[in-house]
């Protein structure tokens, strides 16, 4: 282990070096001395690596809606099911005292894959019986916002107006359609005109529809819809004695609040007895508003004192390839950020914006098998300042994007785990 420490001190000064040619805006590069330029690398003795569940998100109008189920034998089960409002694209719509229905069909479009797309999904579709409420009026008359996250429930009604077994067919399906009950259809046909005056007449009237899957046994699949698409609608078939077909569509359009419900159980999974533990071997990112990563540097408060100017800071996260990657993409960049003393997120905004995301990096490396973030000025205002000394890593816009990826913290003579490396000198 020292030879190879002694190899990789060398070669960073030599990179170091010839970096120096260039123009650097680094913290303290205008002191870099080749007499006295170290390298400090931290190992698991001094980093503690911790896994936490996410706190739910905000998952309200976001571009895109996930639903589906997963079962991930490294991540357990993960499911997604949709709320949604409908609008009528026009007012004062009068289908005729004469209406029929013929069907009411459910068209979801969809926008790409992510999981074992030869599983086949059981759709359930289901009646909300309250609304989506984003606002609340206080004691003072004060129209508020209300936050709606990823784990918020809405009741509905449990009897199931359609189903469907579906098997996608990549680069070739580009929509779900569900046919739903012809009672419900006629049901709008038979109702007072009074409740298609508006879109607020209407919302009152129909609140909206819950779609889930079932569990899968294997593998599992989700689909990411693109919901206010034009191709994404509840069309309304009928016919009068004057007309024999015609049709009417409830869009789903940017005024229609709608959102994805995430589920986990991690209960058949080593996360269950590993959350809690103050440092893990194996820790676990995942997106869906899934799972985190927590970094304790403990040891950076003993450079306080040390008169060292820091170069560069290196923070490098292994990851680990498993056998159902090519089913369970890994993330292509993972987040990271401060966690700080009343437990909230900080973005190390000067890292990552003042010396911008390609310094920052983040990026996932497949030749390496690592992700690597450049924190220099964070570890500065650690020593400098006594600023916390707890990271977390993330899997970026979580809600929205359900990638997994294991965090590699063995130290064996094939692997390092998580480090941070010190390019440091004394002044």
């Amino acid at each position: 282990m020292k030879q190879l420490l002694r190899l990789v001190a060398v070669l960073a000064m030599v990179t170091l070096f010839s970096a120096c040619k260039k123009d650097w805006n680094e913290l303290g590069s205008q002191l870099i001395v080749s007499d006295n330029l170290k390298v400090l690398s931290f190992d698991d003795q001094e980093i503690k690596v911790s896994i936490v569940k996410e706190d739910s998100l905000s998952s309200l109008n976001t571009p895109t809606s996930f639903i589906g189920s997963i079962n991930d034998p490294y991540f357990g089960r993960t499911n997604a099911s949709v709320y949604t409002e409908f609008r009528m694209p026009s007012t004062d719509v009068n289908f005729g005292e004469t209406a029929v229905a013929d069907s009411l069909v459910l068209s979801l479009a969809l926008d790409d894959y992510y999981g074992d797309t030869l599983s086949q999904l059981h759709f359930r579709v289901m009646e909300m019986l309250e609304q989506i409420e984003t606002t609340e009026t206080d004691s003072l008359d004060v129209e508020n916002n209300i936050a709606i996250y990823s784990s918020d429930d809405f009741d509905y009604d449990s009897q199931e107006l359609g189903d469907l077994e579906f098997l996608v067919e990549p680069r070739v399906d580009s929509v779900v359609t569900i046919t739903l009950s012809k009672d419900l259809a006629q049901e709008f046909l038979d109702a007072d005109v009074s409740n298609f005056v508006d879109n607020e007449a209407f919302q009152t009237f129909f609140n909206g529809l819950y779609i889930a899957c079932d569990d899968v046994a294997d593998n599992g699949l989700l689909l990411e819809l693109d919901l206010i698409s034009e191709k994404s609608k509840l069309t309304l078939h009928y016919h009068t004695d004057e007309a024999d077909t015609l049709s009417y569509d409830f869009k789903i359009n940017s005024n229609a609040d709608r959102m994805t419900h995430w589920t986990h159980d991690y209960s058949a999974t080593q996360i269950e007895n590993l959350i809690g533990l103050e440092n893990v071997n194996k820790a676990y990112v995942q997106g869906s508003v899934g799972l985190r990563t927590y970094i304790d540097l403990p040891e950076l408060a003993s450079l306080q004192d040390s008169n060292y100017v820091i170069h560069k800071a290196e923070l490098i996260i292994p990851y680990m390839s498993t056998e159902l990657d090519g089913i369970y993409a890994t993330p292509e960049k993972l987040g990271l950020a401060a966690i700080n003393d009343e437990g909230n997120l900080e973005g190390l905004t000067e890292d990552e914006t003042i010396q911008g995301s390609a310094y920052f990096d983040g990026n996932r490396n497949e030749l390496t098998q690592e992700y690597k973030f450049n924190i220099a000025r964070y570890v500065h205002k650690v020593v400098e300042e006594g600023y916390a000394r707890r990271l977390v890593l993330y899997v970026p816009t979580s809600v929205s994007q359900p990638e997994r990826g294991l965090i590699n913290n063995y130290f064996t003579d094939d692997s390092t785990g998580v480090s941070l490396k010190l390019f440091v000198s004394e002044q």
